[in-house]
């Protein structure tokens, strides 16, 4: 299956960019379209708008085509909600691993938007990163 828009959520960590980098490779074999999401709070909107466009230009550097927006409110019902709106065929996300007691209080995005997606979705697990990994949506230093 060649995919045509592929969606990827970040938060602004470095697990979550694993995803872009994944992203970015399933983008250039398809020839995709990579629409990157930030859900963030109202009050986040200049940090999140800057990231996403560091994201977008470490993206356009790479020759990809892109997009990239921020929106409000429940991380997975947003993810879910702009999959569906934007049509897209993919949606690649990571996970955090979080495990017992954290889990349980912070539920986990990955799990809802593999639950209730209306397309494939990819979770990238995360493992430890140790130093810099990636520049994506970071200036380096």
């Amino acid at each position: 299956m060649a995919y045509r828009r592929i969606l990827v959520p970040l938060d602004g960590s470095p697990l979550a960019e694993l995803a872009a980098e994944h992203a970015a490779e399933v983008a250039r074999v398809c020839n995709a379209h990579l629409i990157f999401l930030r859900v963030a709070q109202p009050d986040q909107t200049q940090e999140a708008a800057q990231y996403l466009y560091d994201v977008n230009q470490e993206a356009h550097y790479h020759n990809l085509d892109t997009e990239a927006m921020v929106r409000y409110g429940v991380p997975a019902e947003r993810i879910v909600d702009t999959a569906d709106e934007m049509s897209v065929d993919l949606v690649i996300l990571s996970s955090h691993g979080r495990t017992g007691l954290s889990r349980q209080v912070f539920g986990s995005v990955a799990e809802t938007v593999m639950r209730t997606a209306n397309c494939p979705v990819t979770v990238v697990k995360s493992f430890r990163v140790t130093g810099p990994h990636t520049n994506w949506g970071r200036q380096p230093n």
